[in-house]
């Protein structure tokens, strides 16, 4: 069953939901944030978050990226004053909607079921892709994107090219030579190391200090198996 985790100083929204017929099937549980505690009550949530704003954006802020890095249920924000700022701010810290307060019963059980039926779908098809998970880097094989940290990666088609070989013989050193065939280049070999730099730069976090793609002197390169999952 999903369920509607609600959080607010005062016993309003629980009231709402429940003069809206379609949560006849859905759980709904609400805490005050005094007793909210997220790593208890958010561990398997399936659902919905629905936050009532009644404290200072400083304090609300830090909770709303503290669910985030526990959870990816969709986060819905009620505010009694509406500011395109704020809006903006709670948004990139991780909430799905920001909508006024009062609302209509019918329209927030709708915005619910419309915000969990997007973030399942999504979930749906991220799972039925093909996706290698490399540390803080996602590569969706199906689409050729790659992702670090959940941003996107640019790479072009002879880096993405060296990237899957070199993560096909992951642990194994992979010469100059290899790579130039690979990318049909076969004469000046310092091509490759020109394209392994532009890897290093966009997927490692420290690119003069790689952990995914090693140095072998006067043999190649080597992907670090530690990285995969």
């Amino acid at each position: 069953m999903e369920q509607v985790v609600i959080i607010q100083d005062k016993n309003e929204i629980e009231v709402v939901l429940q003069q809206s017929k379609q949560f006849g099937l859905v759980k709904i549980s609400t805490y005050s944030y005094r007793n909210f505690k997220e790593e208890v009550h958010l561990g398997f949530l399936k659902g919905c978050i629905v936050l009532m704003k009644s404290r200072a954006l400083s304090e609300f802020i830090p909770l709303i990226m503290r669910i985030r890095r526990i959870t990816e249920v969709p986060i819905i924000l009620l505010v009694d004053t509406y500011d395109s700022y704020e809006a903006a701010i709670c948004i990139e810290a991780g909430a799905d909607e920001y909508v006024k307060y009062p609302i209509h019963p019918r329209d927030l059980s709708a915005r619910i079921k419309a915000v969990m039926r997007r973030c399942y779908n999504e979930k749906f098809e991220e799972d039925r892709e093909t996706v290698l998970k490399l540390g803080d880097i996602s590569i969706y094989l199906d689409r050729e994107e790659i992702y670090r940290n959940k941003m996107r990666i640019e790479l072009n088609g002879r880096e993405y090219s060296i990237l899957l070989y070199l993560i096909k013989k992951a642990g194994i050193i992979v010469t100059r030579e290899e790579l130039m065939e690979v990318i049909s280049v076969f004469k000046n070999k310092r091509l490759i190391d020109i394209y392994i730099h532009g890897l290093r730069t966009k997927i490692e976090e420290l690119p003069n200090f790689p952990k995914y793609i090693k140095t072998i002197k006067g043999k190649g390169y080597r992907f670090e198996t530690v990285y995969i999952s």
